[in-house]
């Protein structure tokens, strides 16, 4: 990492803990929000690959009044006014484990899930491209209509396909790139708004 890069990491990693989050990713979260109006007061949200909690730990202030659902495969340290499932995303109940704590749905999905990177671009463009369209086959089955999913993943050869994949079943479609990610990074977030229903 040049020391370019290492001093912006550190800039938001010691403003994370100065302003008591558990990761300087919450920054990522807390710009596109901003920006795009992504999370309102009152609405049913799930989290995926949530620990260590600092996008729940955002989502729970915003959305002070409705529901926060959190969930990983890794253990969580528990946030106020966040109900956590220990789980992945990959295992075949997972559709129920999350509908079993709001039947109706939810109205926001997030996802800043990523493997570890092999330096790779090629497979680690693929492995991204294979998590996020899981993401969006649980959009599928627990995203409420006219709902809204914000999903990492990184840029390349397969971009434009997973851009496609998300034009099938929302209205609108953004990729972005906060302030906060590095910018020589690969990361880049999609978002969906206006989901079709299922």
């Amino acid at each position: 990492m040049s020391w370019i890069k290492k001093r912006r990491s550190e800039i938001y990693y010691r403003r994370a803990k100065t302003e008591g989050y558990r990761s300087r990713a919450v920054y990522k979260l807390k710009q596109m929000d901003e920006k795009f109006s992504i999370i309102e007061n009152g609405i049913r949200i799930l989290d995926l690959g949530s620990s260590p909690g600092g996008w729940s730990q955002y989502s729970s202030l915003v959305n002070e009044s409705g529901l926060n659902v959190a969930l990983d495969i890794m253990p969580m340290r528990r946030i106020d006014n966040v109900k956590f499932i220990n789980g992945d995303i990959f295992q075949d109940g997972i559709f129920d484990q999350v509908l079993d704590v709001s039947p109706d749905g939810y109205d926001l999905v997030l996802s800043d899930i990523l493997m570890h990177t092999s330096g790779d671009n090629s497979r680690d463009s693929a492995n991204s491209y294979f998590i996020a369209k899981r993401v969006l086959d649980i959009c599928e089955h627990v995203l409420t209509r006219n709902g809204k999913t914000l999903i990492k993943t990184l840029q390349g050869d397969l971009t434009e396909d997973l851009r496609v994949e998300f034009k099938k079943h929302f209205r609108r479609v953004f990729l972005t790139k906060p302030p906060s990610s590095l910018p020589r990074s690969a990361e880049l977030y999609i978002l969906g708004e206006f989901y079709s229903g299922h």
